[in-house]
Protein backbone atom coordinates (compact mmCIF):
# COMPACT_ATOMS: atom_id res chain seq x y z
CA UNK A 1 0.00 0.00 0.00
CA UNK A 2 1.39 3.52 -0.99
CA UNK A 3 1.92 5.68 1.92
CA UNK A 4 -0.70 8.56 0.91
CA UNK A 5 -3.22 5.79 0.89
CA UNK A 6 -1.92 4.27 4.21
CA UNK A 7 -1.79 7.45 5.77
CA UNK A 8 -5.60 8.26 4.51
CA UNK A 9 -6.76 5.05 5.80
CA UNK A 10 -5.20 5.60 8.88
CA UNK A 11 -7.29 8.87 9.44
CA UNK A 12 -10.69 7.81 8.29
CA UNK A 13 -10.32 5.06 11.05
CA UNK A 14 -9.28 7.35 13.08
CA UNK A 15 -12.32 9.50 12.52
CA UNK A 16 -14.76 6.50 12.11
CA UNK A 17 -13.54 5.44 16.24
CA UNK A 18 -14.31 9.18 17.50
CA UNK A 19 -17.95 8.99 16.21
CA UNK A 20 -18.66 5.62 17.28
CA UNK A 21 -17.17 7.14 20.70
CA UNK A 22 -19.35 9.86 20.52
CA UNK A 23 -22.20 7.92 19.91
CA UNK A 24 -21.43 5.45 22.48
CA UNK A 25 -21.06 8.48 24.86
CA UNK A 26 -24.48 10.12 24.00
CA UNK A 27 -26.35 7.37 23.79
CA UNK A 28 -25.00 6.36 27.54
CA UNK A 29 -25.60 9.72 28.76
CA UNK A 30 -28.90 9.85 27.95
CA UNK A 31 -29.55 6.46 29.22
CA UNK A 32 -28.26 7.37 32.23
CA UNK A 33 -30.86 8.08 35.45
CA UNK A 34 -29.98 11.37 37.37
CA UNK A 35 -31.66 13.72 40.27
CA UNK A 36 -32.09 16.90 40.26
CA UNK A 37 -34.08 19.73 42.28
CA UNK A 38 -35.33 22.27 39.95
CA UNK A 39 -36.73 25.80 41.25
CA UNK A 40 -39.20 27.95 38.89
CA UNK A 41 -42.57 28.70 38.22
CA UNK A 42 -45.87 27.51 37.06
CA UNK A 43 -48.97 29.91 36.27
CA UNK A 44 -52.97 28.66 36.45
CA UNK A 45 -55.26 29.98 33.39
CA UNK A 46 -58.63 29.43 33.23
CA UNK A 47 -59.89 26.69 30.22
CA UNK A 48 -61.75 30.19 28.55
CA UNK A 49 -60.73 33.45 29.96
CA UNK A 50 -63.92 35.03 28.57
CA UNK A 51 -66.33 33.45 30.84
CA UNK A 52 -64.08 31.99 34.28
CA UNK A 53 -61.37 33.38 35.92
CA UNK A 54 -58.77 31.35 38.52
CA UNK A 55 -56.73 32.65 41.75
CA UNK A 56 -54.15 32.92 42.54
CA UNK A 57 -53.85 33.95 39.12
CA UNK A 58 -49.86 35.15 39.60
CA UNK A 59 -47.04 32.98 39.31
CA UNK A 60 -46.41 30.46 41.99
CA UNK A 61 -42.77 29.18 42.56
CA UNK A 62 -42.26 25.62 43.07
CA UNK A 63 -39.22 23.70 44.02
CA UNK A 64 -39.06 20.13 42.01
CA UNK A 65 -37.26 17.19 42.26
CA UNK A 66 -36.93 15.06 39.19
CA UNK A 67 -35.05 12.48 37.79
CA UNK A 68 -34.32 10.93 34.48
CA UNK A 69 -31.41 11.47 31.83
CA UNK A 70 -29.01 14.90 31.75
CA UNK A 71 -31.08 16.03 28.31
CA UNK A 72 -34.12 15.18 30.14
CA UNK A 73 -33.46 17.03 33.37
CA UNK A 74 -32.09 20.66 31.48
CA UNK A 75 -35.31 20.10 29.38
CA UNK A 76 -37.26 20.29 32.31
CA UNK A 77 -35.27 22.99 33.41
CA UNK A 78 -36.24 25.22 30.45
CA UNK A 79 -39.77 24.21 30.92
CA UNK A 80 -39.99 25.35 34.43
CA UNK A 81 -37.81 28.58 33.95
CA UNK A 82 -39.88 29.66 31.72
CA UNK A 83 -43.09 29.92 33.66
CA UNK A 84 -45.47 26.28 32.91
CA UNK A 85 -48.77 27.42 32.15
CA UNK A 86 -51.29 25.22 34.16
CA UNK A 87 -54.85 25.51 32.35
CA UNK A 88 -57.98 24.38 34.53
CA UNK A 89 -60.21 21.58 32.87
CA UNK A 90 -57.07 19.00 32.55
CA UNK A 91 -53.88 17.90 33.78
CA UNK A 92 -55.97 17.06 36.82
CA UNK A 93 -57.16 20.33 37.46
CA UNK A 94 -60.97 21.03 37.86
CA UNK A 95 -63.09 23.51 35.90
CA UNK A 96 -65.78 23.60 38.04
CA UNK A 97 -66.75 27.10 39.71
CA UNK A 98 -65.22 26.62 42.92
CA UNK A 99 -62.56 26.15 46.10
CA UNK A 100 -60.21 23.17 45.03
CA UNK A 101 -57.18 21.64 45.84
CA UNK A 102 -54.64 19.80 43.42
CA UNK A 103 -51.93 17.53 44.37
CA UNK A 104 -48.81 19.39 42.14
CA UNK A 105 -46.68 16.47 41.62
CA UNK A 106 -49.72 14.24 40.08
CA UNK A 107 -50.68 18.02 38.15
CA UNK A 108 -47.20 18.12 36.88
CA UNK A 109 -46.89 14.10 35.80
CA UNK A 110 -50.08 14.91 33.41
CA UNK A 111 -49.07 18.27 31.90
CA UNK A 112 -47.83 17.30 28.14
CA UNK A 113 -45.52 19.66 28.43
CA UNK A 114 -43.64 17.98 31.48
CA UNK A 115 -44.09 14.14 29.66
CA UNK A 116 -42.57 15.38 26.64
CA UNK A 117 -39.02 16.19 28.39
CA UNK A 118 -39.09 12.44 29.69
CA UNK A 119 -38.37 13.78 33.02
CA UNK A 120 -39.72 12.09 36.06
CA UNK A 121 -41.42 14.65 38.35
CA UNK A 122 -40.77 12.72 41.85
CA UNK A 123 -41.29 15.61 44.72
CA UNK A 124 -42.53 19.10 44.75
CA UNK A 125 -42.59 21.57 47.08
CA UNK A 126 -44.99 22.74 47.96
CA UNK A 127 -46.46 19.61 47.45
CA UNK A 128 -50.47 21.15 46.60
CA UNK A 129 -52.33 23.91 45.68
CA UNK A 130 -55.48 25.43 46.54
CA UNK A 131 -56.98 27.25 43.94
CA UNK A 132 -60.51 29.58 43.33
CA UNK A 133 -62.40 29.18 40.14
CA UNK A 134 -65.22 31.37 39.83
CA UNK A 135 -67.39 32.59 36.74
CA UNK A 136 -67.39 36.33 34.89
CA UNK A 137 -70.00 37.97 33.82
CA UNK A 138 -70.15 40.30 30.95
CA UNK A 139 -72.09 43.47 30.63
CA UNK A 140 -72.72 46.97 28.42
CA UNK A 141 -72.35 49.92 30.55
CA UNK A 142 -72.58 53.99 30.17
CA UNK A 143 -70.13 55.83 31.21
CA UNK A 144 -70.94 58.49 33.64
CA UNK A 145 -68.97 61.51 33.41
CA UNK A 146 -67.80 63.68 36.83
CA UNK A 147 -66.70 67.17 36.60
CA UNK A 148 -66.97 67.86 40.29
CA UNK A 149 -65.15 70.82 39.92
CA UNK A 150 -66.55 72.21 36.83
CA UNK A 151 -69.28 74.47 35.08
CA UNK A 152 -70.47 73.29 31.61
CA UNK A 153 -72.43 74.86 28.78
CA UNK A 154 -74.51 72.35 26.89
CA UNK A 155 -74.19 68.73 27.36
CA UNK A 156 -71.39 66.70 27.87
CA UNK A 157 -70.40 64.12 25.32
CA UNK A 158 -68.43 60.94 25.74
CA UNK A 159 -67.07 58.82 23.03
CA UNK A 160 -67.46 55.39 23.32
CA UNK A 161 -70.79 56.26 25.18
CA UNK A 162 -71.07 52.49 26.23
CA UNK A 163 -68.39 50.45 27.32
CA UNK A 164 -67.77 46.29 27.81
CA UNK A 165 -67.10 45.63 31.07
CA UNK A 166 -66.14 41.56 32.59
CA UNK A 167 -66.24 41.29 35.80
CA UNK A 168 -66.74 38.29 38.70
CA UNK A 169 -69.88 37.03 39.41
CA UNK A 170 -70.02 37.37 42.95
CA UNK A 171 -68.78 41.17 42.24
CA UNK A 172 -71.38 41.93 40.32
CA UNK A 173 -74.14 40.76 42.80
CA UNK A 174 -72.35 43.01 45.58
CA UNK A 175 -73.51 46.02 44.21
CA UNK A 176 -76.58 47.21 42.34
CA UNK A 177 -76.44 49.47 39.12
CA UNK A 178 -73.15 49.29 37.85
CA UNK A 179 -71.34 52.16 36.50
CA UNK A 180 -67.98 53.38 34.92
CA UNK A 181 -67.01 56.63 35.69
CA UNK A 182 -65.15 58.89 33.42
CA UNK A 183 -63.52 61.45 36.29
CA UNK A 184 -62.07 64.97 34.98
CA UNK A 185 -59.34 67.50 36.64
CA UNK A 186 -60.74 70.78 35.32
CA UNK A 187 -58.31 72.67 37.35
CA UNK A 188 -55.66 73.26 34.89
CA UNK A 189 -58.12 73.79 32.03
CA UNK A 190 -59.13 76.98 30.48
CA UNK A 191 -62.59 78.35 30.78
CA UNK A 192 -64.68 79.42 28.08
CA UNK A 193 -63.32 77.04 25.02
CA UNK A 194 -64.54 73.17 23.65
CA UNK A 195 -62.45 70.72 25.49
CA UNK A 196 -61.92 67.11 24.56
CA UNK A 197 -60.10 65.24 27.14
CA UNK A 198 -58.38 61.29 27.12
CA UNK A 199 -59.41 60.11 30.35
CA UNK A 200 -59.18 56.98 31.81
CA UNK A 201 -61.98 54.60 32.70
CA UNK A 202 -62.56 53.57 35.95
CA UNK A 203 -64.78 51.07 37.91
CA UNK A 204 -66.72 51.79 41.57
CA UNK A 205 -64.38 52.08 44.91
CA UNK A 206 -66.81 48.92 45.98
CA UNK A 207 -65.19 46.68 43.53
CA UNK A 208 -61.27 47.08 44.50
CA UNK A 209 -60.97 43.76 46.14
CA UNK A 210 -61.68 42.51 42.57
CA UNK A 211 -59.53 45.21 40.77
CA UNK A 212 -57.42 42.66 39.07
CA UNK A 213 -60.28 40.81 37.73
CA UNK A 214 -62.51 43.66 36.32
CA UNK A 215 -62.34 44.31 32.19
CA UNK A 216 -62.99 47.70 30.88
CA UNK A 217 -63.35 47.59 27.02
CA UNK A 218 -62.44 50.14 25.95
CA UNK A 219 -60.33 51.06 28.59
CA UNK A 220 -60.07 55.11 28.02
CA UNK A 221 -62.99 56.75 26.55
CA UNK A 222 -62.98 61.09 25.05
CA UNK A 223 -64.76 63.68 27.21
CA UNK A 224 -66.03 66.79 25.13
CA UNK A 225 -67.66 69.50 26.79
CA UNK A 226 -67.61 73.11 26.98
CA UNK A 227 -65.25 75.04 30.51
CA UNK A 228 -66.99 78.11 31.99
CA UNK A 229 -65.62 77.74 35.07
CA UNK A 230 -63.91 75.84 37.66
CA UNK A 231 -65.96 76.68 40.17
CA UNK A 232 -69.67 77.00 40.50
CA UNK A 233 -71.49 79.70 41.99
CA UNK A 234 -74.41 79.64 43.99
CA UNK A 235 -76.87 82.02 45.88
CA UNK A 236 -78.22 80.61 48.96
CA UNK A 237 -81.86 82.17 49.87
CA UNK A 238 -81.13 81.55 53.52
CA UNK A 239 -78.28 80.00 55.17
CA UNK A 240 -79.83 79.09 59.34
CA UNK A 241 -77.91 80.46 62.43
CA UNK A 242 -76.62 78.16 64.66
CA UNK A 243 -75.55 79.47 68.41
CA UNK A 244 -72.66 77.09 69.85
CA UNK A 245 -71.48 77.61 73.57
CA UNK A 246 -70.52 75.84 76.42
CA UNK A 247 -72.11 73.78 79.02
CA UNK A 248 -70.38 76.01 81.62
CA UNK A 249 -71.67 79.38 79.35
CA UNK A 250 -75.09 77.72 79.05
CA UNK A 251 -75.67 77.21 82.79
CA UNK A 252 -74.78 81.32 83.03
CA UNK A 253 -76.87 82.92 79.69
CA UNK A 254 -80.34 82.76 78.35
CA UNK A 255 -79.54 83.27 74.51
CA UNK A 256 -82.35 83.81 72.09
CA UNK A 257 -82.13 84.85 68.43
CA UNK A 258 -83.74 88.26 67.93
CA UNK A 259 -86.65 87.55 65.19
CA UNK A 260 -85.51 88.30 61.72
CA UNK A 261 -81.91 87.33 62.58
CA UNK A 262 -82.50 83.32 62.73
CA UNK A 263 -81.59 83.50 58.90
CA UNK A 264 -78.86 84.63 56.75
CA UNK A 265 -80.33 85.54 53.52
CA UNK A 266 -78.92 86.08 49.72
CA UNK A 267 -75.22 84.25 50.82
CA UNK A 268 -73.18 84.30 47.59
CA UNK A 269 -71.51 80.53 47.55
CA UNK A 270 -68.87 79.57 45.51
CA UNK A 271 -67.03 76.26 45.37
CA UNK A 272 -66.60 72.70 43.39
CA UNK A 273 -69.70 71.89 41.47
CA UNK A 274 -70.01 68.25 43.22
CA UNK A 275 -69.80 70.13 47.08
CA UNK A 276 -72.53 73.32 46.02
CA UNK A 277 -75.29 70.49 44.46
CA UNK A 278 -74.75 69.17 47.35
CA UNK A 279 -76.08 71.92 48.94
CA UNK A 280 -78.87 73.00 46.35
CA UNK A 281 -80.15 68.78 46.81
CA UNK A 282 -80.40 69.15 50.53
CA UNK A 283 -77.69 66.13 50.80
CA UNK A 284 -75.54 69.05 52.87
CA UNK A 285 -77.13 71.62 54.77
CA UNK A 286 -74.91 74.70 55.92
CA UNK A 287 -75.22 77.08 58.74
CA UNK A 288 -73.73 80.10 60.29
CA UNK A 289 -72.03 79.39 63.62
CA UNK A 290 -71.67 82.01 66.35
CA UNK A 291 -69.38 80.52 68.78
CA UNK A 292 -70.23 82.41 72.54
CA UNK A 293 -67.18 80.68 73.75
CA UNK A 294 -65.30 83.32 70.92
CA UNK A 295 -66.51 86.51 71.38
CA UNK A 296 -67.04 88.59 73.99
CA UNK A 297 -70.90 89.03 75.01
CA UNK A 298 -72.64 91.36 76.84
CA UNK A 299 -76.46 91.29 78.50
CA UNK A 300 -79.11 92.66 76.57
CA UNK A 301 -79.31 92.84 72.74
CA UNK A 302 -76.60 93.53 70.88
CA UNK A 303 -74.94 92.05 67.28
CA UNK A 304 -72.76 89.32 67.30
CA UNK A 305 -70.67 87.99 64.81
CA UNK A 306 -70.47 85.27 62.44
CA UNK A 307 -67.77 82.70 63.75
CA UNK A 308 -67.31 80.49 61.15
CA UNK A 309 -69.33 79.31 58.07
CA UNK A 310 -70.40 75.21 58.23
CA UNK A 311 -69.82 74.66 54.78
CA UNK A 312 -68.73 71.64 52.43
CA UNK A 313 -64.84 71.33 51.64
CA UNK A 314 -63.76 73.73 49.06
CA UNK A 315 -67.10 76.43 49.29
CA UNK A 316 -66.66 79.73 50.78
CA UNK A 317 -68.69 82.99 50.96
CA UNK A 318 -67.82 85.63 48.61
CA UNK A 319 -68.99 89.05 47.88
CA UNK A 320 -71.49 90.09 45.09
CA UNK A 321 -72.12 92.86 43.12
CA UNK A 322 -69.86 95.08 45.78
CA UNK A 323 -71.75 93.96 48.29
CA UNK A 324 -70.62 91.90 51.74
CA UNK A 325 -72.28 88.89 52.72
CA UNK A 326 -74.16 89.38 55.83
CA UNK A 327 -71.54 88.44 58.80
CA UNK A 328 -73.57 89.57 61.83
CA UNK A 329 -77.11 88.08 63.67
CA UNK A 330 -78.45 90.26 66.97
CA UNK A 331 -79.22 87.72 69.68
CA UNK A 332 -80.43 88.52 73.37
CA UNK A 333 -78.45 87.29 76.41
CA UNK A 334 -79.49 87.16 80.02
CA UNK A 335 -78.46 86.19 83.06
CA UNK A 336 -79.86 82.82 83.60
CA UNK A 337 -79.03 83.90 87.70
CA UNK A 338 -78.74 87.46 88.53
CA UNK A 339 -76.49 86.38 91.64
CA UNK A 340 -73.89 84.51 89.94
CA UNK A 341 -71.61 86.68 88.22
CA UNK A 342 -71.89 87.39 84.74
CA UNK A 343 -69.12 86.89 82.34
CA UNK A 344 -66.89 89.60 81.33
CA UNK A 345 -68.80 91.88 78.57
CA UNK A 346 -68.57 93.29 75.37
CA UNK A 347 -67.36 97.08 75.88
CA UNK A 348 -70.15 99.42 74.82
Amino acid sequence: MKPAAKWRSEVMNAVAAAVIALLIWAYANDRTRESASVAGTVRLAPADPRVQFVEPSTAVSLAVEVRGSRRAIEAFEDVLRSGLPLATGGDGLPAEAGTHAASFREVLAANPTVIATGAEVVRVRPESLRFEVGSLVTEQVPIAVALPNAAVRGEIFADPQVVTVTLPEAARKSIGALSVDAAIDTKNLEAGKPQQIDVELRLPSTLDRWKELCRVVPPRARISFELLASSNEYTAPRIAVRITLSPQTASRWDVTVAPGSEFMTGVVLTGPRAAIDSITTGAFTPAAVIDLDETPVKVGTAEYPVTFWRLPEGVTVVKKSGDAAPTTATLRLLPRDPAVPAMPTAPN
